[in-house]
């Protein structure tokens, strides 16, 4: 894995799992690029429970290549009840999907 911090995620929030989110900006990229975790910290838990959200690309998709991560843009969207992490590097966009969290 590679750990990187992407600015442009930090401060966002959500709701996942019954808790709300604030993710930090750190990011750790799986070694073939098809899973990324994204580092949030609970939103309303005075102990500041850290915890890694874990997003997936689906079956055969492209992915970012861990180790050249080159310049692009971090984003989270909706996707019905759940979120996208949409990762612009130009020319490609990568849609991952928040699949489940792990407590730190």
């Amino acid at each position: 894995m590679v750990e990187t911090e992407w600015p442009e995620l930090e401060g966002t929030e959500l709701e996942y799992s019954g808790q709300s989110w604030e993710c930090t900006g750190t990011v750790e990229v799986g070694t073939t690029g098809n899973q990324l975790s994204v580092e949030a910290r609970e939103g309303n838990d005075v102990r500041g429970r850290t915890a890694m959200l874990q997003f997936t690309l689906g079956d055969g998709s492209p992915s970012l290549n861990p180790g050249n991560l080159g310049s692009h843009h971090a984003g989270l969207e909706p996707a019905g009840e759940t979120y996208r992490l949409r990762v612009a590097d130009d020319p490609r966009t990568y849609r991952y999907e928040l699949q489940g969290i792990t407590y730190e």
